[in-house]
């Protein structure tokens, strides 16, 4: 309580001035109650708001739309600004300029003002719509891209005060770009359209990467990946079954089916009548133009004669169902395969579909066991053996005999290794060494013993390398080359038939 009103009770209370002669012996009757200078002073109404008020009484106001009215009205005080205190709450269901009264008016200019100027404090409901319903009606800017962009960041910042705007503001951001023809970019981030990038990603599948595919059906699934025991244990082993069974269930629905998978869990794009702005105060200036718009392949617009028509995938537009049903699926299968601890059950999934994916995880893990069988692995322990018989030819080839004879002891020893190896090969490995020897067909040799020549090469390889040291077959080119230091050896090993 002021102190001027404390004065006035303490005065009108006072029981020494309540028994007094004066007031005790006093006939009463009408009189004007007591009040302080600042309710005796009249609010004044600023003459441009006079001016607004005045447009909803003039005769073309009688026959034009409320809309019209609200747009005339708003251009008119699209540049005022106030500084009127005003503490008040209220509401009012589509609020128009004509609804506030003198003081809600001034509230809401002085709240506007603030905006404007990046401050932007918590106001009555209707303030918020009214300034939405400025933006979309480009009251402020006659540029669509600049109110586009200050609706945009409005929103995004005051849904920490009244989260109830964003089931209406988004649509309306969606309105806005296709109506003024904006960059379709523009609304990339807009929840809605995001889940149609989502659904792209997926129905163009054989066009992205395995991140890529993962993040969109992540994104789309009811069922929560991320969150999945299994998928915390394992996240690249569930990663690569999922997208496998994906790719595999969609190139089955592509053979076998009339509709894509995608038709089957995001159901057929439709053709619907479309109410632009709808639940907003929208004055259309062009309401009889013609024109087409597109977000992407699924979701266009078409506007004739000033009737607007939405092509898009109707129903849920959020997390899907059917999708999660897979991915479930999916975790489910995994977890039985591994003998995981914690079990989830199936639901909502075809045998068919269940029979794919059974299918893939089997594949998967075959080939996961093929890889780790395949590993080349290199025994460090046998290398002490090698050197030492490297280190023994060395010391035969330096003793002090005569050069001849040194030679001669050799070449007999290697003529006596090589006929003891020569009975190492089997008949199918003889037959492909004389070929490679003595310019023969191996590719034929390979053939007529119904093996692969790189087959017969690793063999002979392993077979002879504790006489050579060494590979005799090369087979890094297209074709086998034998190693031309060790083709006179071989030679004597495997003569000429």
């Amino acid at each position: 309580m002021s102190d001027t009103k404390e004065i006035l009770h303490q005065i009108l209370n006072d029981e020494k001035l309540l028994n007094s002669r004066a007031f005790r012996d006093r006939v009463y009757k009408d009189e004007p109650i007591i009040r302080t200078a600042a309710q005796l002073k009249k609010s004044v109404t600023p003459s441009r708001i006079k001016e607004m008020k005045g447009i909803a009484f003039t005769p073309e106001a009688y026959w034009k739309t409320s809309a019209w009215l609200f747009y005339t009205q708003g251009k008119l005080m699209e540049d005022y600004e106030d500084d009127f205190t005003f503490s008040e709450d209220f509401v009012k269901y589509y609020p128009s300029y004509r609804d506030l009264s003198v003081e809600q008016l001034r509230g809401y200019f002085t709240w506007r003002t603030n905006v404007r100027k990046k401050i932007i404090e918590k106001a009555p409901l209707p303030f918020v719509y009214i300034y939405i319903y400025e933006l979309i009606n480009c009251i402020g800017s006659d540029d669509p891209a600049e109110c586009f962009t200050r609706l945009k960041s409005f929103c995004s910042k005051y849904l920490c005060f009244d989260s109830s705007i964003a089931k209406y503001t988004d649509n309306w951001l969606c309105d806005m770009i296709v109506y003024y023809g904006l960059a379709p970019e523009l609304a990339n981030d807009i929840e809605d359209i995001s889940f149609d990038i989502k659904r792209l990603t997926l129905i163009h599948w054989p066009e992205h990467s395995e991140d890529e595919l993962f993040e969109a059906i992540s994104d789309l699934s009811s069922y929560q990946i991320k969150k999945s025991l299994y998928y915390t244990a394992a996240p690249q082993e569930f990663k690569d079954v999922l997208i496998r069974s994906f790719v595999k269930l969609s190139e089955f629905f592509m053979e076998k089916r009339k509709n894509s998978l995608c038709d089957k869990l995001f159901g057929n794009i439709v053709e619907c009548t479309h109410n632009m702005f709808a639940s907003a105060i929208f004055y259309d200036r062009q309401s009889l133009r013609s024109c087409d718009y597109r977000f992407s392949e699924i979701h266009s617009y078409t506007c004739r004669n000033g009737k607007w028509t939405c092509s898009k995938y109707y129903g849920n537009r959020g997390k899907n169902g059917h999708l999660g049903d897979i991915v479930k699926a999916v975790d489910c299968l995994l977890r039985e395969k591994n003998d995981f601890r914690y079990k989830i059950s199936i639901s909502g999934v075809s045998k068919t579909a269940l029979k794919i994916i059974q299918d893939e995880i089997n594949s998967f893990y075959a080939e996961k066991e093929r890889k780790i069988a395949m590993k080349i692995e290199i025994d460090v322990s046998k290398l002490a053996n090698i050197r030492k018989a490297a280190d023994i030819t060395r010391d035969k080839l330096i003793v002090d005999e005569g050069p001849e004879n040194m030679f001669e002891d050799v070449i007999e020893k290697a003529s006596d290794t090589a006929a003891e190896d020569h009975s190492l090969l089997d008949n199918d490995e003889i037959s492909f060494m004389r070929a490679l020897l003595y310019d023969g067909d191996t590719e034929q040799a390979a053939r007529s013993c119904g093996k692969l020549p790189s087959i017969l090469a690793d063999s002979i390889n392993e077979k002879l390398f504790d006489t050579f040291s060494d590979n005799v077959i090369d087979f890094s080119s297209d074709s086998p080359q034998l190693i031309e230091d060790y083709t006179d050896e071989l030679r004597q090993m495997i003569p000429k038939e």
